[in-house]
This record gives C-alpha cells, structure tokens and sequence, in this order.
C-alpha cells in the first residue's frame, strides 16, 4: 500500500518538473546571428548573447574586430586589395571577430598593429555580412532573426544613417533575414566615470528584448517569419536614476537626435567636436516619434522600412515635374 502511494507521488513530480521545464524554455528556440558595431567582445553584445541563451536559443556572434561605432553601412569594397579574416573570440564559443587584411596576409600571422599586412578592424556590415554567408553556412545554421546590439549610446532619428547597429538589421533585411536593433542610451554626465548606467543596463536590455522575441513569437502565424522582414525593429532603452524606464512606447524615426554635434573651429585650425542642445521635433511628429518619448526615459520600438524606393504617388510628381531631365544630352 505504501509503494502504491509512493508511485503516483514520483511521477506527480516528475511531471511537475517536466512542466517547469517547458515553462522555462521557449515554444520555439531560434537561430539568431548577433552581430553589433561596438565590437566582437563589448559589454552590451555580451549582455545580450547571455540574455538570448537564457532564454533557450541558439546564438551565434559575429562582430567587429574592434569598435566601430558610427560608421553606418561602411564595408569592405571589391578592390582586390582587401580581405577578410574571421578569428574565433579566445574562451568564448561560437563567438567570432571580423578584421580586415592585406592579400599579402599569411593565414596564421599576427592580427595587429605589429604586422605590416594587417590593415585593422571589419566594419559592422562586413561582420554581418560575414556571418550570414560564411560563419552561418559553415556551422549548418540557419539565422531566423539577427539581433544588432547592444550598442553603447541610443540611436534615434537622425542619427540612424550612421549607426552600424541599425545599418546591420537593414543589411540583413535586404537579404530576406529579419532583424532587430537594440541600443541602450548614456548620460553624457557620465563621461568621465565610465558610463556605469549604460553599463548596468546592458542585462536588463538583454532580458526585455527576450521578451519582445518571446511576445512575436507567440503572436506570429504558423510558417511566418518572427517579423515582416521588410520591417526590422529598432529598439532604444534609456538609462534612469532609478534603474527603470517609465514604460514602453510605440514609436516611428522622427526628425532629431536626443542630442546635437556641435562643432567649433579652434586657433590652430583644427575642430572640436563635442555634444550640443537636442532640438525640438517638428510638432506634427512630436506625438509618435521615438525621441521625445526616449527623453521622457521610456523604451521606444520603431518599426523601420527597407524600401529606399518612393511611393507611386511621389515618382509620378516627379517624372511629371522634371520631364525635362529625360531630354538631356548624355
């Protein structure tokens, strides 16, 4: 009679266990390409891949050698004079750096300053770009999302041509891949100790793009991408005295940055470049855009839009309006 007690009672738990272990892990892991433009082995890139395993899914990192931040879709050109190296991260799996080399380069030579045909760092699209056609293939991985991020410093508005971050989600949108970028603000009180709260921020931005993933993926169709990949997502997590933004905001890119490059010619003809006032938004967008409502500390999402192309409507004014530039002689 004991032992008939007992069994029911073990299997009681084993079931338990087995539901906490399904509520743990997501419905449907993911292959995710993380790449980033602040380098290979920077704290929010780290942050995230640990916050994306956390939550059961396979991550493979690509990114470049170094920092690389503001140099939008920059990447290696067919010249003939480049090539890439990919060189796994030392005592991290599955982790790679890009860096770019001389032809003369020997595989197995030194990838630094102290050989001459070392030329530096892969830009965040060469590490993308990498990753989808050389890294993924080879490891039989095919990417479902590519995450960029998280990159040191929000990304808003005006200042999305220059962000490798975004310009990464882009690329691999181009390609048929979706994508989500990911940048965490700085206080530019800061400057001088390190940006702790950016720094502390990294893992709580980690986690709350797992549930974003978390949340799409419980939404989407049967047999539909996570995202429509004609649309990346570009996510901005603010950093507060409290630790906590004040919410989550649907947002779209307006017109300003949360901040101004103010630039000054100095005596000896150089000019400095330091942080100036943030501009107000025109007041037609000030409802929805993302800057204003980062500034107000929340979480912006703003879907993105790949179509350099104009609308119909656009095109027809301007071939009826400059008919003209047709007729010009070669």
């Amino acid at each position: 009679m004991l032992r008939l007690r007992a069994r029911p009672r073990r299997a009681g738990l084993a079931i338990a266990a087995i539901t906490l272990a399904a509520a743990a892990s997501p419905a449907h892991a993911l292959n995710i390409l993380l790449t980033n433009d602040d380098g290979c082995a920077a704290p929010g890139i780290a942050a995230v891949r640990k916050a994306l395993q956390d939550a059961g899914h396979r991550v493979i990192t690509v990114g470049p050698a170094i920092n690389q931040s503001g140099s939008g879709a920059a990447y290696a050109v067919p010249d003939g004079r480049t090539r890439l190296v990919v060189d796994p991260l030392a005592g991290s799996a599955e982790t790679f750096c890009v860096h770019r080399v001389k032809p003369t380069f020997v595989a197995g030579g030194a990838l630094n300053a102290t050989n001459p045909e070392y030329i530096g760092t892969g830009s965040p699209v060469d590490a993308t770009a990498i990753g989808l056609k050389i890294v993924a293939p080879e490891s039989g991985f095919t990417p479902d999302l590519v995450v960029s991020g998280a990159n040191f410093g929000e990304n808003l508005s005006d200042s999305i041509p220059h962000s490798g971050t975004v310009m990464n989600v882009l690329f691999a949108a181009r390609r048929g891949v979706p994508g989500i970028a990911l940048s965490v603000g700085v206080d530019f009180a800061e400057t001088r100790t390190g940006f702790p709260s950016t720094l502390a921020a990294f893992p709580k931005a980690g986690a709350f793009l797992a549930r974003v993933i978390a949340n799409l993926e419980a939404t989407r169709a049967a047999g539909q991408p996570l995202l429509p990949v004609t649309n990346p997502l570009s996510i901005n997590y603010p950093v507060t005295a409290g630790g906590t933004p004040a919410g989550v905001r649907l947002t779209v890119p307006g017109t300003v940055d949360s901040f101004t490059t103010a630039y000054k010619r100095n005596p000896d003809n150089t000019v400095s470049i330091d942080v100036g006032a943030t501009e107000t938004e025109p007041a037609a967008l000030a409802r929805i855009a993302e800057t204003p409502a980062f500034l107000a500390k929340y979480i912006t999402i703003s879907p993105l839009d790949i179509d350099f192309r104009p609308t119909p409507l656009a095109r027809g004014l301007f071939n009826r309006s400059r008919r003209e530039l047709a007729n010009l002689a070669p």
